[in-house]
Formats: C-alpha cells, sequence, structure tokens
C-alpha cells in the first residue's frame, strides 16, 4: 500500500491573472480559474469539482465562498447580483441612496454576492461618521480585497484544502497605498471534507500592526431557502432587532408577497449553547432534510432573513437614481455573527467577550456546513429544542463544566497580563520581612479567599490569620497592633463591613493592602497598596455568582505565598515540620 503524497496547486495573484481559463487537474478533480461574462475583465473566479463538491471561491473578494454544492445538493443562496469589480474601481465610502436618502459609506451593498463573507475588522456593522469624521463603512472592507498567494492542496483522499492571504491597510481602502503599513492579516482556509460531506472555513486574524487594536470581525452567512423552512438556533432568548414583538413564526422563512419589494426580518439570539467554543444551527427543510451550520460563539448573533427585491429601488446609486441595481430577489436566510453589536445597541451577548489583540498575537474564527438526512435533521431539530426550553442532557450538563473552566482560564492568563506587578513585588517584600503577623479580611465568598490566604501563608511560615469583621468592629482589632500587615478584599471596593476598618487600622499604624477592581474606590485610595482583580466576567448565566472572581483572587493570593516562600528561602524540612500529618506529612518525613 503505497503512501499518499500531498499534492499542492498556487494560483497567480490578481494583477497577474492570464487572460486565458487556467484548468489544473487535482487528485479526484478538477480547478479553474476562470472569468465569468459579467464579471469586470480583471476578475477571476475560482472554481473546483471534487469528487461530491462543486464549489466556487472568489479571490478578489477575500476568497469569499460563492456557492457550493454537495452531491447536488446547493447550500448557499442564488445572490441577488452576478458580477463583480475591478477592486480598483470599488469606492465603499461613496455616496448611495437607500430610499432615497443619501448614504455615504454604505456602497458595500452593489457588491453583496458572497455565500460566506468575513466582513470588515474596523467595522462590521452600519455606515456610520464618528466624532472625529472619519466615516465607518457599511460591513467594512475585508470582503473586496484581493486574496493572494492562493493554493489548492490535495492533503488526502477525504480532505481537499484551498488557502489565500488577504491583508487589510486601511479601515476603508481596499488596494495598499505606496507605502502603507499592514493593519490586519487573514489567512483563510476553506476545506471540502469528503468523510463527512461537509465544508469548513476557518480564518485566522493576526494584528500586524505595532498597536493593540480591537478586531470588529463580522459574517454574513447566505443559505438557501426554500419556503417554509426553518432557521434554528440553540438558544433560550430571542428578540426583535428593532426591539418590535417577536412573531411567533420568527424561525419560519417565507417568500416575500411581492417579488419587486424586499422584506427584511432580523432576530438577535443570545444565551446560546455552546459547545467548545460553538454553536450548532440548523436549516430545516419541509421535506425534512436540512443542513447543519456550526458557527463561533460570537459577542452578537443574528437571524437573518430576506427575500423578494428584485428591480427594486430600494438601493440606488447617487449618480444613476433611474437604474436598479438589484435584478433577483434577495432569497436568503442564516446566521449574521461578530464582535460587537451590529448597529442596534446594547444587543451583545454578556456571556460572550471579544479582547483587543496585542501586535502579533491572532485570534482563530471556524465554522462548518454540512447538508443532512431527514434522521440527521430530526436529531439536531431535537437538541435545539431541548436547548431552547431548558431541557438538559448529559452533554450539555458537561458543556457547562466545560463553560466554567475555560472561563476561568481566560481569566486567569487577563491577571499575567493586568496586575500591578510593582505593587505585586513590594507585597512579597512586605510578606518576606515578617515585622509583624498578617491579618486578611472579607465578607462572603471574599472571606473564603481570604482564609485560604490566611492559612497558604501560615505553611510557609508567615504567621497570618483571619480577622472577621463583624468580629472586628467589637474588639477583635484588638488583636491588630502596630506594624502588622492587612489585606483587605472588597470587590467593589466599597463593602460597608471592610471600609468601616480603616480609620482604626490607620490610627494603629498597620500597613493595608486593598484586592479589589476599583483603585479608585473609598478602599483603594485609603490603602497603603493596591492589587487589582478586575474579571470580566463570572462563570454563571446572569454573571452573578462570585466564581471566577474568586477563583482569580485565590490565583493572586497562591502567587503571593509561593513567591514570599522563595524570597525567603523556605525550605522543605521547615514545611515537614509545621506539616507533620497526612498524606503530604508521610511524604515529607520519609524523604527528611
Amino acid at each position: 500500500m503505497t503512501a499518499h503524497r500531498p499534492f499542492t496547486h498556487s494560483f497567480p495573484d490578481w494583477g497577474n491573472y492570464p487572460s486565458q481559463t487556467l484548468c489544473n487537474v487535482i487528485p479526484g478533480g478538477l480547478a479553474e480559474l476562470y472569468h465569468h461574462g459579467a464579471d469586470d475583465p480583471s476578475v477571476r473566479r475560482l472554481r473546483i469539482w471534487w469528487k461530491q463538491f462543486a464549489i466556487t471561491l472568489l479571490p478578489t473578494k477575500a476568497l469569499a465562498v460563492l456557492e457550493c454544492a454537495v452531491d447536488g445538493k446547493p447550500l448557499f443562496w442564488d445572490p441577488p447580483l452576478d458580477s463583480l469589480k475591478d477592486p480598483r474601481a470599488i469606492d465603499l465610502s461613496g455616496e448611495f441612496l437607500i430610499e432615497g436618502k443619501r448614504a455615504p459609506g454604505a456602497a458595500w451593498i452593489a457588491q453583496f454576492i458572497g455565500g460566506i463573507e468575513m466582513l470588515g475588522l474596523d467595522n462590521w456593522g452600519m455606515h456610520r461618521t464618528d466624532a472625529a469624521g472619519n466615516i465607518h463603512i457599511l460591513h467594512g472592507n475585508l470582503s473586496f480585497i484581493p486574496a493572494t498567494s492562493v493554493t489548492i492542496t490535495h492533503e488526502s483522499q477525504t480532505c481537499l484544502r484551498i488557502m489565500g492571504t488577504v491583508t487589510v491597510y486601511d479601515g476603508v481602502k481596499i488596494l495598499a497605498e505606496k507605502d502603507s503599513n499592514p493593519q490586519w492579516k487573514v489567512e483563510r482556509t476553506v476545506v471540502l471534507h469528503a468523510d463527512r460531506n461537509s465544508l469548513e472555513v476557518e480564518d485566522v486574524i493576526t494584528n500586524v500592526s505595532e498597536q493593540e487594536a480591537f478586531a470588529d470581525w463580522g459574517y454574513h452567512v447566505e443559505l438557501r431557502p426554500q419556503d417554509g423552512c426553518s432557521f434554528l438556533l440553540p438558544s433560550r432568548q430571542v428578540r426583535e432587532r428593532f426591539g418590535n414583538p417577536l412573531p411567533a413564526d420568527h424561525a419560519v422563512w417565507r417568500r416575500a408577497k411581492r417579488i419587486d419589494v424586499r422584506e427584511e426580518h432580523g432576530y438577535v439570539h443570545s444565551d446560546l449553547d455552546a459547545r467548545d467554543g460553538m454553536v450548532h444551527g440548523l436549516l430545516e427543510y419541509p421535506d425534512g432534510t436540512g443542513i447543519g451550520i456550526s458557527i463561533p460563539h460570537s459577542p452578537y448573533t443574528l437571524a437573518w432573513n430576506s427575500s423578494g427585491g428584485a428591480g427594486s429601488k430600494e438601493f440606488l446609486w447617487a449618480s444613476d437614481v433611474h437604474t436598479p441595481i438589484f435584478d433577483k430577489p434577495w432569497d436568503g436566510v442564516g446566521p449574521e455573527i461578530g464582535a460587537s453589536d451590529l448597529d442596534h445597541g446594547t444587543q451583545v451577548d454578556p456571556d460572550v467577550t471579544e479582547l483587543p489583540l496585542a501586535p502579533g498575537a491572532s485570534r482563530r474564527l471556524r465554522m462548518e456546513i454540512t447538508p443532512l438526512t431527514r434522521d440527521a435533521t430530526a436529531k439536531e431539530r431535537e437538541r435545539i429544542i431541548s436547548c431552547q426550553t431548558g431541557r438538559t442532557d448529559d452533554q450539555d450538563i458537561f458543556a457547562m463544566a466545560t463553560h466554567v473552566w475555560h472561563t476561568a482560564i481566560h481569566e486567569l492568563e487577563r491577571l499575567d497580563r493586568y496586575v500591578d506587578r510593582a505593587s505585586f513585588v513590594s507585597c512579597v517584600r512586605l510578606l518576606a520581612q515578617k515585622r509583624g503577623r498578617v491579618f486578611v479580611c472579607g465578607v462572603g465568598t471574599s472571606g473564603v479567599a481570604a482564609r485560604k490566604l490566611a492559612h497558604s501563608l501560615s505553611c510557609v511560615e508567615i504567621p497570618s490569620c483571619f480577622l472577621n469583621p463583624a468580629d472586628a468592629v467589637h474588639g477583635a482589632l484588638g488583636a491588630v497592633q502596630e506594624g502588622d500587615l492587612v489585606f483587605l478584599i472588597s470587590k467593589g471596593g466599597g463593602t460597608r463591613e471592610i471600609v468601616q476598618l480603616l480609620p482604626s487600622l490607620q490610627a494603629k499604624h498597620t500597613t493595608t493592602i486593598a484586592i479589589t477592581e476599583n483603585p479608585d474606590s473609598e478602599l483603594g485610595r485609603s490603602c497603603d497598596l493596591v492589587l487589582r482583580v478586575a474579571i470580566e466576567k463570572e462563570a454563571d448565566t446572569f454573571n452573578m455568582l462570585a466564581t471566577t472572581s474568586t477563583l482569580t483572587v485565590i490565583a493572586l493570593f497562591d502567587a503571593l505565598a509561593i513567591a514570599a516562600m522563595q524570597v525567603t528561602g523556605y525550605t522543605k524540612e521547615q514545611f515537614a515540620i509545621i506539616h507533620p500529618s497526612g498524606a503530604v506529612g508521610d511524604r515529607l518525613l520519609k524523604k527528611t
């Protein structure tokens, strides 16, 4: 049996396309770089037939997926446009008319053609002009930038990989100007999986600038509808995008009442069931078959459907108010997802957070689309309905555990980036000096964390104890003497039971250390040192239960104790003396 040898073919970049069709036989199929008759002469499309797949990609539109059929079943809409312009001729900031009103920055609409398009990295939402007068164009510019270094790799008998790179130099412009510096690089990979009948798209966004930046990414995915089909997402909360009443049949797609009048609907989904960072949705057809779609768990998730609009004058060029742009209807359904609210304010999911990317840092986004049999569709529908109604299966239960752990990992990684290193070092040196005793004070769950620090410090021969705030103001403060070190924990910095101790602790000339997310609070301003712990979200659905916040405080305390142990030269033999019992004691005494 001979080993499989990968086959790779590279295509010329835009600007160097040959005038004739470029055909290449690939193992199990054929690839064509060709000119579509309605496109600008400079533009080529990439069409691939491979095993059960027929797919068309658009290299001059960031390697967007235009169409894909699996065993003859189309996955994506028949777009309302049928032509592509020369990227040099596209001005996304140009004048456009929407319902007769001028809309600079909305020209993106005139090239709305893809089945899967990644949108902007400066803005993926509605066109707007900021306070500085800078225009942020509709849905960004990334999907109009030509991809470079496009290759096809026949990786195995079941996997074909198409790759390309898109570089963003400006938030509005499409092509790089002379001597301009790149801001973002997007490495797109489109994968055909013959063994599971699926199309996979993965984008890796890298900040290639010299400054931290927020990647305001977004996607349109336009699946092919049928009258009466339903697009379902596993969410527990749905609302109409403009705040109107939610129709009972909001998941159902219907043909427009008039083909020349476009009907558009959008429904924002939140509290979504996600597994390993992915949300699994379903487009169910009236015949019982469907299309399964997996998308990233995103801050903003909208179920979008549109129909009609052929020959409509809803959208027009300001320079030509008589010629309709769209000859075909906007018959599409699917998700719009992104890193921020699309255009309607405070509709992001509080359970999902996107962070800025440091220079050189990357964000990986992936989605997968698969045609489903009737049986598979029925199972997916049952799973989604179970999520919507709150029923949970075993996999759902364990997915909750995974969510808690991933949330904790995220917050601990953030702690390493934002903790005040100078304050941390000063605190460790104070502990190592052992000039007085250490008291740790907190209320509620913070009190649990306080007890943990007191115990850990005592274990490394730094005498420490928990100070109960309720007992402290009734005489227990007498245990605290001049020169002692007192840790005070309050998430917001205003906990009454903690703040009321400050005058007495200051009168006793103690050294106080605040553990709070708010250094400008009364506690933060009054203490000698501040160690800031500021999480983005708790692990629970309501962002209320002290979970990741407590864990992060404990992680900070563990770091203090271990660092102090290292600075003082604390030995294993010392630990054996104070910990003679239990499994740890047995192990230490045997080796001492």
